[in-house]
C-alpha cells in the first residue's frame, strides 16, 4: 500500500525534457506551392452529381529544415516523432546532419484541432532523452519553435 504513494510521487516529480538552446540550431521554413490532389478516387461523384475527384489547385506546402546543429558531447543519437507519436527519423549524430521534414499543406495543418508538430529528441548513449526541439503549426496559423512565435500563416 505504501508503494502507490511513492510511485505517484515519482511520476509527479518527473522532470520535463529541456529545450535545446536556440543558438545551437536554426529552423528554416520552405514554403512551396504544390498541386493538391483530391483524396477521392477517380470518377467519384457526390449525390448531386458533382465531381469529387478533381484537383484542388495550387496550395501552400510547408517543409521545415533544421540546420546548423551544434551537437554536444553527450548527444549521440537523434530521433524525431510527429504529434501522433509516429517515428519519422532515427540516426546517429555524426556527421552533423541537416534535417528535412515535409509537414504538409498549410490549410491541413491549421485544420488540426490540437495543431500539428514534430519533436526532435537528442539522446545519450543509453538512449535517455537529453534535449528537444519542438516545432509546429497551431490551429490559428502560428508557427512555433520551442514554444516561441516564429511566424504565422
Amino acid at each position: 500500500m505504501r508503494t502507490i504513494p511513492i510511485l505517484f510521487a515519482l511520476f509527479w516529480f518527473q522532470q520535463e525534457i529541456p529545450y535545446k538552446a536556440s543558438d545551437e540550431f536554426l529552423v528554416k521554413i520552405n514554403l512551396q506551392f504544390k498541386e493538391k490532389t483530391s483524396e477521392y478516387n477517380n470518377n467519384t461523384f457526390s449525390g448531386s452529381g458533382e465531381r469529387l475527384d478533381k484537383s484542388k489547385g495550387q496550395k501552400a506546402f510547408l517543409e521545415v529544415l533544421v540546420t546548423q546543429l551544434k551537437i554536444r558531447e553527450d548527444e549521440v543519437r537523434i530521433t524525431a516523432v510527429d504529434s501522433n507519436g509516429k517515428e519519422l527519423l532515427r540516426r546517429k549524430v555524426s556527421p552533423v546532419p541537416e534535417l528535412k521534414f515535409p509537414m504538409g499543406f498549410v490549410e491541413d495543418l491549421k485544420a488540426k484541432s490540437n495543431g500539428e508538430g514534430i519533436t526532435v529528441y537528442f539522446l545519450s548513449a543509453d538512449k535517455k532523452k537529453l534535449r528537444k526541439i519542438v516545432f509546429g503549426v497551431q490551429p490559428d496559423g502560428v508557427f512555433q519553435v520551442n514554444g516561441q512565435w516564429h511566424g504565422q500563416f
